[in-house]
């Protein structure tokens, strides 16, 4: 008996050994580890990765080495070290025709600059003239009272526009209106109309469309625009092409035609035709 409750003590001593012995050879697994990650995070940012080459992807009439001048990138400068985002925000400051700049790291040694030229979309009318803007609100040019509007882009009254620069993205006194500006420019490109001469937008819910000089559409707010405008287009082609109309949004797939001379109220107006679903239906953005 006694034989057994020896061998039974060392077994239970033997088994703590082993148990310290694995918790040791884990911490210490565990400090090499970090050992050699910090070593090689310190040697990342000192001996290795270092930019030797800056590739440019350039859409403007900028010069390469110039983007490159302006990115403030030097030979040698730490990769992991690099701040891409500022380094884009800055070179998309010093560009009026960049719409968007984009850096990006190429381990081990690349930087990659990508700078999209801006398109102009519309004039926005203000106090003293017209602002030449792109698809992000970017102000490209300042179009002064002598200055006609950019001719075969559409005219964007009652924005409300606040102090801007050219360079910078245009703002709007009232916050709301901006992206609204957006959705509207974007929404005339997706639309593919040639008609549209001008946008009021005024009262955002309540926003007014000219197609050409006879066709007034007042499309309520931007939301399903691209639909809204499709929709026009197609209810327009049914109308007499020598006759002015004012033409209203009804509900989510319905339009309201008048002509121009008529009243503006639909229980008064002695010819009312409206075209409905099943008369001018394209399909929604949610449906297709």
């Amino acid at each position: 008996m006694r034989d057994v409750v020896k061998q039974n003590v060392k077994r239970q001593q033997s088994s703590k050994r082993q148990h310290r012995r694995s918790r040791l050879n884990a911490v210490y697994f565990f400090l090499v580890l970090v050992l050699v990650v910090g070593i090689g995070a310190a040697l990342s940012m000192t001996l290795f990765f270092n930019v030797t080459d800056v590739v440019v992807l350039n859409e403007t009439d900028t010069p390469d080495m110039d983007i490159v001048e302006m990115s403030g990138i030097k030979y040698q400068d730490n990769l992991v070290r690099l701040d891409t985002y500022s380094i884009a925000q800055k070179i998309a400051s010093q560009i009026v025709y960049a719409e968007r700049v984009s850096v990006k790291k190429k381990f081990p040694a690349t930087v990659v600059i990508t700078v999209e030229k801006a398109v102009p979309v519309a004039n926005v009318a203000n106090s003293y003239g017209y602002l030449l803007v792109s698809a992000s609100n970017r102000i490209l040019e300042e179009l002064k009272e002598d200055t006609p509007p950019r001719e075969g882009l559409i005219i964007i009254n009652g924005f409300n526009a606040a102090e801007g620069t050219v360079g910078m993205v245009l703002t709007s006194e009232d916050e709301r209106r901006d992206s609204v500006l957006q959705t509207l420019t974007a929404a005339v490109t997706e639309s593919g109309s040639e008609h549209i001469v001008s946008l009021d937008m005024t009262d955002i819910s309540a926003i007014t469309v000219q197609f050409g000089d006879r066709i007034t559409f007042n499309m309520g707010s931007s939301s399903d625009a691209v639909y809204k405008l499709r929709l026009a287009e197609k209810t327009i082609s049914q109308l007499n092409p020598g006759k002015r109309y004012k033409l209203t949004m009804v509900g989510n797939n319905q339009i309201s035609v008048l002509p121009d001379e008529a009243p503006r109220s639909v229980t008064t107006a002695p010819a009312v035709t409206e075209t409905t679903a099943e008369t001018t239906t394209l399909p929604k953005p949610e449906d297709e």
